[in-house]
């Protein structure tokens, strides 16, 4: 068991002259000197667990639910009500067969994994989001609402273990913040590692603004932006002035609460004053051709600027990746929670985008030498009822106990099919993996024993991951 008591920077052995004369004199959390040191080897063995650790990651988050067979796990021979209109097409990969309508993906197939047998109990989106989101069970499987001893997304861990420099967010939320029933998703924040670890959010009102995303021309957060009459070296004095004042008030600040809001002032000062940051949101750099590669639509230039923030240096992107369907029922854009129209959104933008969207990244990844230090994950919260409902033009409802995950990159083996599900892809028969081994896994290729133990904020051990890593999926 590993346990982390200090701070982000120092798990990394990046000491400062002040982080040593506190270990020797005073110990941080109970550590000493020599045990500082110690956490140093036990970071440098991290990397024996795989073979070569990813650097970042980008989950890409299938907001709903997907349905398996009607994508990753086909099954032709199931009755009509179950099987859908779609057939299973050869890939790259003999003896592998994905769905007719990921043609693009089909052709990729040696480049990443499918895990088939992802499973759990739940039916709830927020309660299923939260035990996807963190690899811990919720505490309920009804509409749970978030709280502050919420378990961490993994975002925010990784922030915590392996944070980015600190003119970059350590991680990032977009397009769209979670919510289920008008309740924001419990385990998408920092939880109990304080509201300081949650993702840097860039919510879609404010990356798009009005424009749409189409144009090229996707601007950054408004977050990031200044007002107009206060430029960033008259910002800089500001915060110099502000110092100054500060110094006085040291020991106000040794309250929890304190320290978090200037962990956050800091935090976005540095972003606002920080030239790489604005420019790695900036999709107008990129060239039209990479544009329509990704397709001119939402879920395809979220996946753009995931890749332009990993190449950056944000160590960890959650990619909400949802569609923008002309006529939707309940909002203007869709999710894949298909109770109704099933077939009829699969066919008309979620696949199709879906497709396109991700073959872009996994190919542009590739093609840049990025995809051998970044983990692709791609998952929803649950998969899709093997039975199609008898709403209008079909549907599937909720089903957490069989469905597939995607794992491309750095820190997993590639070319394989891991898992099975019975003829009718409702329950699994091999290999099943919960999301606590998934989160298990996650960490491992990132370099992040599974058996972490972390401080939460009233200075309680906790451990990050309760699972195992998934046999055969680690490279």
């Amino acid at each position: 068991m590993i346990r982390l008591f200090d701070t982000p920077a120092a798990a990394q052995g990046d000491w400062t002259r002040r982080d040593l004369l506190q270990a020797g004199l005073l110990g941080i959390g109970g550590l000493s000197l020599s045990g500082m040191l110690n956490l140093e080897s036990v970071q440098r063995a991290i990397a024996s667990r795989v073979r070569k650790p990813a650097r970042n990651c980008i989950f890409m988050f299938l907001n709903g639910g997907q349905a398996q067979m009607d994508t990753f796990d086909m099954k032709p021979g199931a009755p009509e009500g179950i099987r859908g209109p779609y057939r299973p097409i050869a890939t790259s990969v003999p003896g592998t067969q994905i769905s007719n309508m990921l043609p693009r993906l089909s052709r990729l197939t040696d480049r990443y994994t499918i895990l088939r047998s992802a499973s759990h109990p739940l039916s709830g989106h927020n309660s299923s989001a939260a035990y996807v989101l963190s690899g811990h069970t919720p505490g309920s499987d009804s509409s749970i609402q978030p709280t502050p001893m919420d378990h961490p997304t993994y975002g925010s861990v990784v922030s915590r273990i392996q944070p980015a420099p600190a003119h970059l967010p350590s991680s990032v939320l977009t397009p769209r913040l979670l919510f289920d029933m008008g309740f924001p998703t419990p385990s998408a924040g920092g939880g109990w590692l304080g509201r300081q670890y949650d993702p840097f959010p860039v919510a879609r009102n404010r990356m798009m603004s009005k424009a749409p995303v189409w144009n090229g021309k996707l601007p950054g957060p408004r977050s990031l932006a200044l007002p107009k009459d206060i430029s960033q070296s008259r910002l800089a004095s500001r915060r110099n002035l502000l110092g100054s004042v500060d110094s006085a008030f040291t020991a106000a600040r040794n309250d929890a609460a304190a320290r978090t809001l200037q962990a956050h002032q800091d935090k976005a000062l540095d972003l606002i004053l920080s030239p790489e940051c604005q420019s790695a949101f900036d999709l107008s750099k990129e060239p039209a051709a990479v544009h329509d590669r990704y397709g001119r639509f939402e879920m395809g230039q979220v996946m753009l600027l995931a890749r332009r923030l990993v190449e950056s240096g944000v160590r960890f992107v959650t990619a909400n990746a949802v569609s923008n369907p002309k006529n939707t029922r309940l909002s203007s854009f869709q999710i894949w929670d298909t109770h109704f129209d099933h077939f009829r959104l699969y066919n008309d933008t979620l696949l199709p985008e879906f497709d396109q969207s991700l073959s872009a990244l996994i190919e542009d990844l590739d093609t840049r030498g990025l995809l051998a230090e970044t983990l692709v994950i791609v998952m929803g919260e649950m998969g899709r009822t093997p039975k199609i409902n008898k709403s209008k033009d079909g549907g599937r409802d909720h089903w957490g106990r069989a469905y597939s995950v995607l794992w491309a990159g750095c820190g997993v083996k590639s070319g394989r099919v891991i898992g099975a599900t019975d003829k009718n892809a409702g329950e699994v028969i091999e290999a099943k993996s919960s999301p606590d081994d998934i989160a298990a896994t996650l960490y491992e290729a990132l370099g992040i024993p599974h058996e972490t133990v972390l401080e939460d904020i009233a200075g309680r051990p906790r451990r990050i991951a309760e699972g195992s890593p998934v046999p055969g999926l680690l490279a």
